[in-house]
């Protein structure tokens, strides 16, 4: 098989282990910050044994700064460690208090807030037809919450808090995009400083606030599922990038909303009224635009990808 198509199987497969992630997190039924704590230090030892396996092999990127001082770099970690932990724990958390669904499409309303940091900062300027796809996408957005409301599984707690992880994980994108243009590293190497260090700040928080690490036989079961399939994901998103330009990639993620929806109404009973499957529709096709602009494609060429929070 081609290396193109093999690629292109890799990303499809990173988005079904990805829409995976979120239906093993709702059965997880256990707290979010418990639940964050063990999926980052079961997430340790395969990122080690990977980054182990490529410095043997020789690949050029350094696995540590040559050009940062020690401390300063420990630092950037943790603010990337942190960013992640602000990221994921909402993200869990939201998954447990609202519909999959909500949490799922408030999510991937992240390419608006990125274009929006293009814009702001880059100097970047967005087409009118982009502004109106971006438009759609929120009001497709905010339909589908409000066509949810009725719902007993719905939870408007849980659907601000989604918003809330859409910019703490749109933070965690562009910090770390931004880390690794200045600071040449392998992305795997910096993946794992990065749950290292989030890992180091989580678990005294975890056993501060519920004064333990404890969960059920079934949350760590489901954090476990979560914790394969998101670096497995990642893994071959990472892969797949350097054969795949981001205008292709980026709107194959959009399959992630339909995905996670059946797989919401199978497992959870999560019904779609018309009004939702419309709602939905419109958030994708805006959102397929939306990821296909040159702003878009501008940061993310500039700014080599971190790897998303799963």
């Amino acid at each position: 098989m081609p290396v193109g198509q093999r690629s292109i199987l890799a990303i499809i497969t990173a988005v079904v282990l990805w829409s995976c992630t979120s239906l093993f997190v709702r059965a997880g039924h256990s707290d979010a910050l418990v639940f964050t704590t063990w999926r980052l230090w079961f997430a340790l030892p395969p990122l080690a044994l990977i980054v182990v396996s490529r410095a043997r092999r020789g690949h050029s990127a350094p696995f540590w700064p040559q050009d940062v001082a020690r401390l300063h770099w420990i630092m950037l970690l943790f603010g990337a460690g942190a960013f992640f932990i602000a990221s994921a724990g909402t993200t869990f958390a939201a998954l447990g208090m609202t519909r999959i669904l909500d949490v799922t499409l408030i999510g991937s309303l992240q390419p608006i807030l990125i274009i929006g940091f293009a814009v702001a900062f880059l100097g970047e300027r967005v087409a009118p037809s982009h502004l109106l796809r971006a438009g759609l996408a929120i009001l497709g957005t905010i339909l589908v919450a409000v066509a949810a409301s009725s719902s007993g599984s719905w939870s408007l707690r849980g659907d601000l808090l989604a918003v809330v992880s859409l910019v703490f994980n749109s933070g965690w994108f562009l910090y770390g995009r931004v880390l690794r243009t200045r600071i040449v590293i392998d992305p795997f190497a910096f993946m794992l400083g990065t749950l290292a260090a989030a890992a180091v700040l989580t678990t005294p928080l975890t056993m501060v606030v519920h004064g333990g690490l404890g969960i059920s036989g079934r949350g760590l079961f489901f954090a476990t599922l979560t914790m394969i399939a998101g670096t497995a994901a990642h893994v071959l998103m990472i892969w797949a990038h350097r054969h795949v330009p981001t205008s292709v990639s980026s709107p194959m993620l959009l399959g992630e909303t339909p995905l996670v929806a059946a797989g919401a109404w199978i497992f959870f009973d999560e019904s779609l009224t018309v009004l939702q499957i419309v709602g939905t529709a419109v958030v994708v096709a805006s959102l397929w635009g939306v990821t296909r602009a040159p702003e878009l494609d501008h940061v993310e060429q500039d700014v080599p990808d971190p790897v998303p929070p799963a």
